[in-house]
């Protein structure tokens, strides 16, 4: 009762924060959201940055189903659906930055009992994959359009920004992609040797073994690995256009980011968004968002408009896997025991 008592506290918490904090990015830019013309509204521009983000979510789903099937784990398309809509809600109305991914690790670990760290580890690896896209996303197509020359990145001072943007994210990608080569390049007795000390660890040994053997036949499987970017980068593209759509929902006078800007700072928007655990981001990442058109030079209030735009659709296909969720309740296993707040607990899937 007490753990229980404790959970709805940090729920409730998390939420007042969520609306204290958006509540306080629109009245910082309340002038700004004023002048918004309402009366004008594009409904065909929402409309299609509405089906983008469909194409995002199924683009994910499709992504965490082959991580899924690369381990030989029986495990359906249609699982992989009627999972991701579960963790879809989730990400999207309750607190927890990651606390649909535990949904998801936990229903796929009930169906594997004697593989749960494999099978929660493909959570894990398909959060990492779209991090990693992100990342390489940011700097690859942002270097992409610093060559060629793009006015708005290479402005000595308002491009400034982007470009420092573009180092980081092609250097953390650089990272990433050094880490998957060695691991994939150890030799097998260093691979079982690492194993082994893993397993000697008190409580979570044999847990952190399985997650390192996870990880090396990630390693022996690049086709997958590669097939996973190449999906994170359609869902990155969509997520880019998207947003590019949104944020034109609503006309206003003031300038509104290119195609170009909006490729080197929304992934890092969503990185941000990724890191706070509140309900969808809700309140930082229109902060987020707003801070990254100030840098480079445009009103924050043209950003919060644009990001407020995209959260109603998020909203509203939320509810639609709501809906989805509401009919396959009675399938799945005790969804209400999960405690989402304990997502950082290093056994807390298994």
């Amino acid at each position: 009762m007490s753990s229980s008592r404790s959970s709805v506290v940090k729920s409730v918490v998390k939420y007042v924060v969520a609306i204290f904090l958006l509540g306080l990015v629109i009245g910082l830019n309340w002038k700004g959201l004023k002048e918004l013309k309402f009366s004008e509204m594009r409904v065909d521009y929402l409309m299609l940055a509405t089906v983008l983000y469909v194409g995002i979510i199924v683009g994910q789903y499709i992504r965490w189903w082959m991580l899924v099937q690369a381990l030989g784990l029986p495990f359906r398309l249609r699982d992989a659906f009627r999972l991701g809509m579960v963790g879809t809600f989730y990400n999207t109305f309750l607190p927890g930055s990651i606390g649909g991914d535990i949904m998801k690790a936990y229903f796929i670990a009930k169906g594997e009992p004697q593989r749960k760290a494999a099978a929660v580890a493909t959570v894990v690896a398909d959060r990492l994959l779209g991090l990693f896209g992100l990342l390489l996303f940011g700097g690859a197509v942002g270097g992409s359009f610093w060559l060629a020359g793009d006015p708005n990145i290479n402005h000595p001072e308002k491009g400034a920004p982007l470009r420092v943007i573009i180092v980081v994210c092609g250097a953390l990608a650089a990272i990433g992609a050094l880490s998957y080569s060695v691991i994939a390049l150890l030799p097998p007795t260093a691979k079982q040797r690492f194993a082994g000390r893993l397993a000697k660890i008190r409580r979570f040994g044999p847990t952190l073994s399985e997650l390192w053997f996870t990880a090396v036949q990630y390693g022996q499987r690049p086709l997958v690995v590669l097939k996973g970017i190449g999906l994170s980068a359609v869902a990155h593209t969509l997520m880019m256009f998207s947003f590019h759509y949104a944020v034109r929902v609503f006309p206003v006078d003031a300038a509104v980011g290119t195609l170009p800007q909006h490729f080197v700072i929304l992934p890092i928007g969503y990185i941000f968004q990724a890191l706070v655990p509140l309900p969808g981001g809700l309140g930082f990442a229109e902060l987020s968002f707003g801070g990254l058109y100030e840098l480079i030079g445009l009103a924050a209030s043209v950003g919060v408009a644009g990001r407020l735009s995209l959260r109603v659709i998020e909203w509203g296909l939320g509810l639609v896997c709501y809906i989805a969720y509401l009919r396959m309740k009675a399938e799945l296993p005790n969804p209400e025991a999960i405690d989402t707040d304990k997502v950082d607990r290093p056994n807390s899937a298994l």
